[in-house]
């Protein structure tokens, strides 16, 4: 119950009440929770304070709310090893979802300083491929996916393909016995533009999660640059550390 005497304001202390039972599966995915008037007579606060609990468990991925009808639990965040060189499709292929695209943008284009410097591009002639996807989980969007790719001359991705196909890495591999050995990547949260927002289903200023990579093939040659926008209530990562002796 919520203890009026407690420091931590009575809002967040509902907050963690609930958070506890959706992780402890007392609510299922896509169950409402208790209405205001419910939760307003069994805790004994009041309505702004409810909101503000709900406001919060929204914003962190735990709730979602659908107008006119009410507050529901989240599904479940998908989670990706943070050591882990895997690609998009096999992501969801591991957590039992159908991978899916759109593509937005495709073409050879002139990079700029930020993409030539990840890519070690020395060439100011050279152009790189770009394709710039909406991805899918079951259909429903996930990330907004933005590569560079830089391949030798002759080593063509049509649009076709990548339709087809699906993931740059299996193309790469089968077509061209280019391996996707290694990565540098780095994590920061963002907030949607606008765009961003209406591609995702999210509301403008929702976090995300952005996700820029360097690939190396085998032979030690960056031949990807790649940012990703991960929806914040959709997407986390997890890492093990090991205390040095």
């Amino acid at each position: 119950m919520i203890d009026p005497s407690d420091v931590i304001p009575k809002y967040y202390q509902l907050a963690n009440i609930l958070r506890q039972q959706i992780e402890n599966e007392d609510f299922q995915p896509h169950d409402p929770i208790p209405s205001e008037r419910q939760l307003e007579s069994h805790y004994n606060l009041s309505r702004p304070t409810i909101r503000q609990a709900i406001d919060l468990l929204s914003r962190q991925g735990y709730l979602y709310r659908v107008h006119g009808k009410g507050t529901f639990v989240s599904p479940p965040k998908l989670q990706k090893g943070i050591l882990e060189l895997t690609s998009f499709s096999e992501d969801m292929r591991n957590r039992g979802l159908t991978p899916g695209h759109k593509i937005l943008e495709f073409g050879y284009v002139k990079p700029n300083s930020e993409t030539k410097r990840h890519l070690e591009i020395t060439d100011d002639k050279k152009k790189v491929l770009r394709i710039k996807r909406l991805r899918f989980g079951n259909d429903e969007p996930i990330g907004l996916q933005d590569s560079f790719l830089s391949l030798n001359s002759g080593l063509d991705i049509t649009r076709e393909e990548i339709e087809k196909r699906g993931s740059i890495y299996a193309i790469l591999q089968e077509k061209f016995g280019i391996y996707p050995t290694e990565a540098d990547e780095t994590l920061e949260v963002t907030l949607a533009t606008r765009e961003e927002a209406h591609l995702l289903k999210i509301q403008e200023g929702s976090p995300l999660l952005l996700n820029e990579r360097t690939l190396w093939s085998q032979d030690r040659k960056a031949i990807e640059f790649v940012r990703i926008l991960y929806r914040g209530d959709r997407y986390k990562y997890f890492v093990r550390l090991t205390r040095k002796q």
